[in-house]
């Protein structure tokens, strides 16, 4: 059976290193995956607002997940391996990302609560990649990664995170296609 991955695709700049990136991984990436992209840059999400929220809840409280920002959520559970690719931006990740992940973290979903208030995953993916590209240095332990992170072992419980990134590529005189080759190599399986 194929593995089943998520490719959340955030790249949508003209030109995006990121994409670059992740082109020069597509092998190590995908394989002979079967391959579902959620591109972020073609969607029109919107962060929740009251009336989605009221929707949310009522949903949640009633495991009855008929609105249609709920699959996000869905296609999230039933992966075996998500790819999350996006530039690093204003130390952090792009506002579409946050709000995808937010329709994403659904309880009753991609996560549930038992009754000692302790979380339970519902997803069944191994591994989550972070392919990131930034301008300048990436600080140790920066949001975006971190929050990644955290997602994945509290929500999710996805034991596997990678994290691949190519930084200082806006920094003068930098060999942006050595540094994305470069990258592109760290963590061969």
């Amino acid at each position: 059976m194929r593995q089943k991955i998520l490719y959340v695709n955030a790249c949508f700049r003209e030109g995006s290193r990121t994409a670059d990136l992740v082109r020069l991984m597509k092998e190590r990436l995908f394989g002979e995956g079967e391959v579902t992209e959620v591109s972020l840059g073609d969607m029109d999400l919107k962060p929740m607002d009251r009336q989605m929220l009221k929707v949310y809840n009522e949903s949640v409280a009633s495991h009855v997940f008929e609105d249609p920002m709920f699959t996000y959520a869905r296609q999230f559970r039933e992966a075996d391996r998500v790819v999350i690719a996006a530039p690093f931006w204003n130390y952090d990740l792009p506002a579409v990302l946050h709000t995808y992940l937010e329709l994403v973290c659904t309880q009753g979903i991609t996560f549930d609560i038992d009754e000692k208030g302790v979380y339970g995953s519902l997803c069944r993916a191994e591994k989550l990649t972070f392919v990131t590209t930034a301008g300048g240095f990436i600080p140790e332990g920066d949001p975006a990664s971190s929050y990644l992170k955290t997602l994945c072992s509290v929500f999710f419980d996805i034991p596997e995170f990678e994290y691949i990134k190519a930084e200082g590529l806006d920094i003068w005189g930098a060999d942006v296609q050595k540094a994305l080759e470069e990258a592109a190599g760290k963590g061969e399986e």
